[in-house]
C-alpha cells in the first residue's frame, strides 16, 4: 500500500528527455516519487561532499541504455542450440565458443539478481545476431540493473565473465573506463541508498512497472572516501560474485555424482 504524502505541486516536476516533444518539464504524479522514505534517499546522497548522479558520472563510457528483445536460438528438440559459450556443463566444466560457431549467451531479468548474476538461466542466440546488436551486447566490468517487472526491477549485477554475451530490453547497461569503479557503483546500488533511490522512479502499476535509462541516470551516488576504499567495496563485491560462480560449478559437478 502507497505512503499518503502530500507535496507542493511544483514539487511533481521532473526534466524529461523529451527532445521530440514541445516540453522538458513534466509533473510526475507516481505514489513513490512523492513518498518521503525514497525521496529521503535522493536528499541525503545528494548532499555527500563529491556526490555525483549516474548519468554524469566520470568515467561513464556507455549508458544508462537497455538491450535488445533478443531472436532466441534454443530449441528443446535440438539440444546443441541449448548450449552457449560459458555454458556450465552438469559436471561442471564449462563450455568455450567451439572456435565462434557455438551460440551466444543471452542475459533476460532473472539472471540479473542482488549482486551476482545466474547464467543457468540463461538462454542463448546465434553469433550472426549477436554481432548485429551492438547496443545489447555486455563486456566484463560491466553493470547491468533489472529495469521492469515487480520482484525483479532495481536489482543490481556486475557482469564477471569473459565470453561473449547480450542482455534484454529489461536491462540497463552502464559501462565505466575503470573497473573498480564499476563495481563500486555497483555496489552503492544495492545499497539501501541506492535501492530506495532507483525505486523513486518506477513508473507503471499491476505489475507492468518500469525504471527509464534517464531515471537511472538521475541516481546519486555517494563517492568512495579514498582509492583504497573504492578498491575495497570493488574487491568485496566481486569476491562475492566471483564466489557464487565457483560456488555453482562445484554444485553442478557434486550432483552429477548421481
Amino acid at each position: 500500500m502507497a505512503l499518503l504524502t502530500t507535496r507542493p505541486l511544483a514539487d511533481s516536476l521532473l526534466q524529461v528527455n523529451a527532445t521530440e516533444l514541445a516540453f522538458t518539464d513534466n509533473h510526475i504524479f507516481e505514489p513513490e516519487f512523492h513518498q518521503s522514505v525514497y525521496v529521503q534517499a535522493c536528499k541525503t546522497t545528494s548532499a555527500a561532499p563529491g556526490a555525483f548522479q549516474v548519468g554524469k558520472a566520470s568515467g561513464l563510457i556507455y549508458g544508462p541504455v537497455r538491450g535488445v528483445q533478443p531472436d532466441y536460438a534454443d530449441d528443446e528438440d535440438e539440444p546443441g542450440s541449448l548450449e552457449f559459450g560459458g555454458l556450465v556443463l552438469n559436471d561442471g566444466t564449462v563450455l568455450d565458443d567451439d572456435g565462434g560457431s557455438r551460440n551466444v549467451c543471452a542475459l533476460k531479468s532473472a539472471c540479473v539478481r542482488q549482486g551476482f548474476i545466474d547464467f543457468s538461466l540463461a538462454r542463448s542466440v546465434t553469433r550472426t545476431f549477436f554481432e548485429k546488436k551492438h547496443k545489447a551486447q555486455v563486456k566484463r566490468n560491466d553493470v547491468l540493473i533489472n529495469s521492469t517487472g515487480d520482484g525483479t526491477i532495481g536489482r543490481v549485477a556486475v557482469y564477471n565473465a569473459d565470453f561473449p554475451a547480450m542482455v534484454d530490453g529489461h536491462i540497463t547497461i552502464l559501462r565505466f573506463k575503470d573497473p573498480d569503479f564499476a563495481w563500486y557503483v555497483g555496489a552503492f546500488l544495492l545499497s539501501e541508498q541506492g535501492q530506495l533511490q532507483m525505486y523513486r522512479y518506477i513508473n507503471g502499476s499491476s505489475g507492468q512497472v518500469e525504471i527509464y535509462p534517464q531515471d537511472i541516470a538521475r541516481v546519486w551516488v555517494k563517492p568512495p572516501q579514498s582509492t583504497a576504499k573504492k578498491t575495497a567495496v570493488a574487491d568485496g563485491l566481486r569476491e562475492a560474485a566471483n564466489l557464487h560462480a565457483d560456488f555453482y560449478k562445484k554444485l553442478r559437478a557434486a550432483l552429477s555424482a548421481f
